[in-house]
């Protein structure tokens, strides 16, 4: 096999320029000479970021699009950003290479390594977000994938995903918090992080639990299909009948 092509998506406009940097840290330490990362975004999108039903949906095709070109330019397999998913199943009714979501990925590498997870993630609010605040979406994954039972939380810190990109500092001891909330509360033995590598090696170093970062367990599930030869199964995404890649 000659080297691996992977094409990591952030969906949204200016994607590269506010979170492009962030990302090219994590797959630095990720990097292998027979891999080869490239991360794309969305420049004919109108949302900066995804915060809800309305910029996933407006994202969604898009999105597709990105993954569609991905294939047709020689890519074997394509890391979707974004933890509200947006596009990911239809690219994987349309395409043929693997296309792995980034929180599937997440929550099951999450579930190999405990019994209980939680995601601690951007929010309008501070503390517990289940039911709401936008929380259906990491539920209705949870559910999709088989791994509701699985999900003991979801916590925020109230911010806009672009602090995050912004890497302010007063997030890390705020996330902490949250994160042992999330463990001592609500019962988590690991946590799906959010932010940079900075901010993520902070939770890794001050929590006694797994922290599983999102943006890299795309890449790796992807790789790992590639290596073993296999991608989605067509009779659970069959592809579209007038669609012609």
């Amino acid at each position: 096999m000659g080297k691996i092509r992977i094409c990591a998506t952030i969906p949204n406009l200016d994607g590269k320029k506010s979170w492009g940097n962030i990302h090219q840290e994590f797959f630095d330490t990720i990097k292998n000479p027979d891999i080869e990362i490239t991360i794309a975004d969305l420049p004919k999108a109108k949302i900066k970021s995804v915060s809800n039903a309305f910029d996933t949906t407006n994202l969604g095709f898009l999105h597709t699009e990105l993954a569609i070109d991905a294939e047709k330019n020689g890519f074997d397999g394509v890391a979707m950003g974004c933890l509200d998913e947006p596009g990911v199943d239809a690219a994987k009714e349309v395409l043929s290479i693997p296309v792995v979501g980034e929180c599937e990925a997440a929550m099951h590498f999450a579930s190999l390594v405990g019994r209980k997870f939680s995601f601690l993630v951007p929010g309008t609010i501070t503390g517990s977000k289940r039911g709401g605040d936008g929380a259906y979406f990491l539920e209705d994954l949870a559910r999709k994938y088989g791994l509701i039972q699985k999900l003991s939380s979801i916590r925020s810190v109230s911010a806009a995903s672009l602090d995050y990109a912004r890497q302010k500092e007063n997030f890390k001891n705020e996330m902490l918090l949250e994160a042992q909330k999330a463990i001592d509360e609500d019962g988590a033995d690991s946590i799906i992080g959010y932010g940079s590598l900075d901010l993520i090696t902070f939770l890794q170093s001050n929590l006694k639990v797994p922290v599983i970062e999102p943006v890299r367990s795309g890449v790796i599930f992807v790789e790992s299909l590639i290596k073993l030869g296999i991608s989605h199964s067509k009779r659970a995404f069959p592809k579209p009948k007038n669609y012609k890649l």
